[in-house]
């Protein structure tokens, strides 16, 4: 009995396995679309491109995980019926329930695997994203300087440099700066060199001249080999880290910090976040007792399940729809968080007695018994029409 459930948990472990990872490379694609732009944006090298990407996965992985240990359920449970390995193991006296152990226990590993990644994993990661993503919007050299483009970081001062090197140098660079009323000037340099430290920046410009307007009209011109711009207002961005409901741990969502300025709207969106993270792995579960409430019991068919697998795989995908759909209510009534551990919950118990239960439902069996007795009465007429 145990090598058989461990051979049925094999065949169901391996594609749980490959679908996660396809389910989650696709996702992976979709997210790096979005980052893709605000790399290019702020001219970021591909290594902060994939980090940022990267970091994005564990919450990918724990909203896809129930529907990949759904599907590796389906194809494993009719993997087995196809090859009449659950019809001779039903043969030999071995119970539906001690079939679909196996694949229920791959749900519950599911389950634990989806708590971690929802309670530590993903606000790891999504933090440290949050955090790389300031450094992008903050960074400097992005903000004041684009080739071929007029930039202006702030009042009263506009950069353009006709091109930037792979090294940072900037070359044919025009500065405007009326920073200061009395004393505007436009700096016109053939190269030019971002400096950047912990406490200033500072561009530093060769070989150009500093033109700057006189009260009587005329225009004072000063050639200079190095000039240094002081350009530290500039770098006094908005670093503020803001953490959205993902990004928080479980604590944080269910009791936010009574010193952290909340309103009425923000605290329900993170109680239901809170509670989606607690109920979501339950999905597991109850999405692979529908795969065996569909698959492994009823009647074995010799023409295939794929009228039985499709009508499973619809209802597996609308409850998990529904539970998606009272997660993203419940951040507006928090009356409706009970029913994101009522649905998944009641899916399950409902599961659970069909399987221990000794009542069949029989997918079809109203049309095949009105089959079989036209092809009785037809077999009978064309008795009777027959010639002695």
């Amino acid at each position: 009995m145990k090598l058989l459930q461990r051979y049925i948990l094999s065949q169901a472990f391996l594609p749980a396995v490959l679908a996660l990872s396809a389910l989650a490379m696709l996702a992976l694609l979709t997210q790096s679309l979005q980052t893709l732009d605000l790399i290019v944006e702020n001219r970021q090298s591909g290594a902060t491109f994939f980090f940022i990407t990267i970091l994005a996965l564990p919450q990918l992985i724990s909203i896809i995980t129930p529907l990949a240990v759904f599907m590796a359920s389906i194809y494993a449970l009719n993997r087995l019926t196809t090859d009449s390995e659950l019809v001779v193991a039903k043969a030999n006296g071995v119970s539906p329930w001690a079939i679909g152990t196996p694949i229920l226990r791959l749900g519950v590993y599911a389950f634990i695997f989806h708590l971690v990644m929802n309670l530590l994993l993903q606000p790891v990661s999504l933090r440290q994203m949050r955090v790389e993503i300031l450094k992008v919007r903050t960074d400097i050299a992005s903000q004041m300087v684009q080739a071929g483009q007029f930039v202006t970081p702030m009042p009263d001062l506009t950069v353009y440099t006709r091109e930037i090197e792979p090294n940072g140098k900037l070359r044919d660079v025009i500065i405007y700066d009326g920073r200061d009323p009395e004393s505007k000037s436009t700096h016109i340099a053939k190269t030019g060199q971002l400096l950047r430290s912990d406490t200033s920046t500072s561009l530093v410009l060769f070989d150009g001249n500093v033109q700057t307007p006189n009260d009587d009209g005329s225009l004072d011109l000063i050639d200079f080999d190095t000039y240094q711009l002081d350009l530290s207002d500039v770098g006094a961005l908005d670093k503020v880290l803001r953490l959205k409901p993902s990004d928080k741990y479980l604590h944080e969502l269910l009791r936010p910090d009574p010193r952290s300025y909340i309103t009425p709207k923000s605290r329900k969106e993170l109680a239901a976040e809170g509670h989606a993270r607690l109920a979501a792995p339950l999905w597991n579960i109850a999405l692979v007792l529908v795969a065996l409430a569909f698959i492994l019991r009823g009647q074995h068919s010799k023409l295939g399940n794929n009228r039985k697998i499709a009508i499973c795989a619809v209802v597996g995908l609308l409850l998990r729809l529904m539970g998606f759909a009272v997660a993203s209510s419940a951040e507006g009534n928090s009356a409706l968080n009970a029913l994101q551990y009522f649905i998944p919950a009641l899916v399950i118990g409902v599961c659970l007695w069909y399987l221990t239960s000794k009542r069949q439902w029989r997918m079809g069996s109203h049309r095949r018994l009105k089959s079989y007795h036209a092809a009785l009465a037809n077999a009978e007429m064309a008795r009777t029409e027959t010639p002695a």
